[in-house]
């Protein structure tokens, strides 16, 4: 098994992106026991005009292994100064089929690196509070909670790491 590289998602790359999305969270979504009929909203149910929504403003990556794609990772500049960075780090995602590799490691790293080489200072990053190895890994990666908020009835801590 083989990392063949990262490379930035492409508008052809619409239906792979999605179809990982949804394959990556479907297990959060059914440990936090959502359906599609409560939590329209989860990246595990969500429908691809969405992810196409959001390829407009947020720079996707896809991680490449065995010649298919195995990770994606999103980020976006210019954060508002209200959500305490001009970085920002989303829908990190790796395959089931990926998992234990290390791949969310490497797609972080990239990130940062992608963010930093942008001239961001700061990056921030969005967690479901009730994830707690998530927020875990995260910290072990040097982010720090920042603060804590609601969205539809969930607990979210944001975190935020400096870049220099």
């Amino acid at each position: 098994m083989a990392l063949d590289g990262i490379r930035q998602a492409a508008r052809d790359d619409l239906e792979a992106l999605h179809g990982l999305l949804q394959a990556a969270f479907t297990s959060q979504a059914r440990e936090l026991e959502l359906t599609p009929a409560d939590a329209p909203w989860h990246t595990a149910y969500r429908e691809a005009d969405a992810t196409e929504r959001e390829m407009g403003y947020l720079t996707f990556f896809l991680l490449i292994a065995d010649e298919q794609p195995a990770g994606c990772i999103a980020i976006q500049n210019d954060v508002e100064a209200e959500y305490g960075g001009d970085g920002y780090i989303g829908r990190v995602a790796v395959h089931p089929d990926f998992r234990g590799r290390g791949y969310a490691h490497l797609l972080l790293r990239f990130a940062e690196t992608a963010l930093r080489d942008r001239g961001a200072k700061r990056v921030r990053l969005v967690v479901l509070s009730v994830l707690d190895a998530l927020v875990e890994f995260y910290a072990a990666q040097g982010y720090e909670v920042v603060g804590y908020r609601e969205f539809k009835g969930f607990a979210l801590t944001d975190m935020d790491k400096a870049l220099t």
